[in-house]
């Protein structure tokens, strides 16, 4: 379902599909929006009526990125999930990473990252994840290709989400659902980043 822009001091949104996982409340959708009306952001694209998928988000260039994510989940009442190192979980800061939608990642898991990650898709009947294949917020920093090897071994699409500081939107893009070949979907990913805009060239703004 679409999920249109922030137009006139109001969300227009239409409601995620039937198969979309679903979270949150009405506080959390009213903190969601408000964050992104605040801000002045917009949405735009079409989230995938899908109970599994991978959200690819980029380019990653700042901590507000998470915020930013943060809003949209909880604005459009969507259930995602994402990846953190297992010490993290920790009591009592682990309440509020699983909270958030935290999946500690277990360092001597047999197959890696790769293969945990595989392992959930499998043994779920719904789940999105999002992740930042760019990895870290330094702009020099090579991509990560676990998104794509996970999408591939588990055979679930990606959906880039945008973000572009210039223009203050964010963009979901096209949906990848051919994800056999990993180079291919890297390739795909990396067109779609270059169409953002990182935080690092519009200033210091808080969000």
């Amino acid at each position: 379902m679409a999920l249109r822009c922030y137009r006139e001091g109001r969300l227009d949104i239409a409601p995620l599909g039937p198969n979309v996982p679903t979270g949150g409340n009405r506080l959390t959708a009213w903190l969601g929006r408000a964050m992104l009306r605040v801000g002045g952001w917009r949405i735009d694209g079409e989230f995938p009526n899908r109970s599994k998928l991978i959200i690819a988000v980029v380019p990653h260039s700042s901590n507000i990125d998470f915020v930013l994510t943060i809003a949209v989940i909880w604005g459009f009442g969507l259930k995602a999930e994402y990846l953190a190192k297992e010490s993290l979980f920790r009591f009592p800061l682990g309440l509020l990473m699983r909270a958030f939608g935290g999946i500690p990642v277990e360092r001597d898991f047999p197959h890696g990252l790769v293969g945990q990650m595989v392992e959930q898709f499998n043994d779920r009947s719904s789940l999105v994840l999002g992740i930042t294949p760019e990895g870290t917020r330094r702009s020099a920093s090579g991509w990560k290709r676990g998104f794509a090897l996970i999408a591939q071994g588990a055979n679930v699409p990606v959906l880039p989400a945008i973000l572009n500081y210039r223009t203050r939107i964010i963009r979901f893009g096209d949906l990848i659902t051919e994800v056999g070949n990993v180079d291919d979907t890297m390739l795909v990913m990396q067109q779609a980043a270059a169409t953002g805009a990182p935080r690092s060239e519009h200033g210091p703004k808080v969000v």
